[in-house]
């Protein structure tokens, strides 16, 4: 199974981010978009796992969520990696949650070294990623500066799902094989 962990804002939230992403389309533009129903924040990629490396994610991602409560957050401004000017990924950030979000990360980050897998190979950064740029030929600096979020997106962070990501010709598609609310004991 192909494993990531992830926070899934609400369908609302959801489509503010993707009416966002479609003003950035043009035709023709070199980006994989994300589907709307899939746009999430990764808090970690696992990649290719058997049921037992399953199961000690989702004992780690209980044991992550034990650590803190539900939060509120707020969508941010969009932005790219490494930077507009030679984007590989664009993405929307937080302007409120950010800092509780980084603070899951690294519980949950703790909690997957004890069930015994090894460090992320990059720091987690609060994004919500809504393209990947195939071809980073154009400079995305105007595109960025002028689109939108609509300021009504704020949600609360209740809940940290790992999710089984299955690849196919018509894109990803994401299941949740367990949920971790926040702040409780959890099972």
């Amino acid at each position: 199974m192909r494993i990531f962990l992830a926070v899934f804002p609400p369908a609302e939230v959801q489509g503010a981010v993707y009416a966002a992403a479609e003003a950035l389309k043009r035709p023709g533009d070199g980006v994989s978009w994300v589907k709307r129903e899939n746009l999430h924040y990764t808090l970690r990629f696992m990649g290719e796992l058997g049921a037992t490396g399953a199961r000690r994610v989702s004992e780690a991602a209980e044991e992550a969520a034990r650590t803190g409560a539900a939060f509120e957050a707020a969508l941010g401004g969009l932005g790219a990696f490494p930077n507009a000017g030679r984007a590989r990924v664009l993405w929307a950030g937080m302007t409120e949650g950010g800092e509780r979000l980084t603070a899951l990360a690294r519980a949950l980050e703790s909690a997957l070294a004890r069930k015994g897998f090894d460090r992320a190979d990059h720091p987690f950064s609060a994004h919500l990623t809504i393209g990947r740029v195939r071809e980073p030929r154009a400079d995305w600096t105007e595109r960025l500066a002028a689109a939108r979020v609509e300021p009504a997106s704020r949600f609360t962070v209740d809940r940290l799902s790992v999710v089984e990501s299955r690849l196919s010709p018509r894109g990803s598609t994401y299941t949740v094989v367990h949920e971790a609310p926040l702040g409780s004991a959890g099972g």
